[in-house]
């Protein structure tokens, strides 16, 4: 895979996938989960088993290639993978944080109960889960099927990375820029609802505030 398309875990607090684990996704990656815990239970359960690409379709479609951009991926790269599906990048993202939560993973988590919120019109689910290697809250929606939506679940570690490689898009004249531009607009509510992650320091609250403010200047 080109360095375009690694792994953005770094971007999100989590190691950067190495390559290894499953590559075997799914061509069509079909729907999500019935609830919202489902898709949290069944996310987790899969990456226990290293199972990645069953786990395509518990990720929003379209947010893994958009996060990409942090790690340095090209316009038209991102664009190709909003149009064709961005599979392999969800399979890759999946690894690389199955990697960073092994232990959490160890012993099977258990749902501690979920929270509906709504921000920006948009209807979230929060999902905590908890195991003796800690507690987790992962944020989903209802997106054909409830799956983890990767901005507003990682948004936190994401937008300072993100912010720049935005800019740029801003100077490019390229057809493919506006459309990763709109795409990244349809975004902010997932980004408002990180900026509503419990215990964020404010300077991180400041970074995504200031990624959305960039973003809304989509025309």
């Amino acid at each position: 895979m080109p360095r375009a398309l690694r792994i953005w875990a770094l971007a999100v607090a989590v190691a950067a996938c190495s390559g290894g684990g499953a590559t075997d996704v799914p061509d069509d990656p079909g729907n999500g989960a019935g609830s919202a815990e489902a898709a949290v239970s069944e996310l987790l359960g899969h990456l226990k088993l290293g199972e990645f690409g069953e786990a395509v379709p518990l990720a929003i479609p379209g947010q893994a290639v958009l996060a990409s951009l942090a790690e340095g991926a090209t316009v038209e790269d991102v664009a190709n993978g909003l149009r064709d599906g961005d599979e392999l990048i969800v399979n890759n993202l999946w690894s690389g944080f199955a990697q960073t939560v092994e232990p959490f993973l160890i012993d099977t988590p258990e749902l501690a109960g979920s929270e509906p919120i709504e921000t920006q019109g948009v209807s979230f689910d929060l999902v905590t889960v908890r195991s003796t290697g800690g507690e987790r809250t992962f944020t989903t929606r209802d997106v054909e099927g409830y799956r983890v939506d990767i901005f507003a679940t990682f948004g936190p570690s994401l937008a300072s990375r993100l912010y720049p490689a935005v800019e740029r898009l801003f100077d490019s004249p390229e057809e493919d820029a506006i459309f990763v531009l709109g795409a990244l607009r349809d975004q902010v509510p997932s980004l408002h609802m990180a900026a509503l992650t419990p215990g964020l320091a404010p300077n991180v609250v400041q970074d995504i505030l200031q990624l959305i403010e960039l973003v809304t200047r989509i025309s």
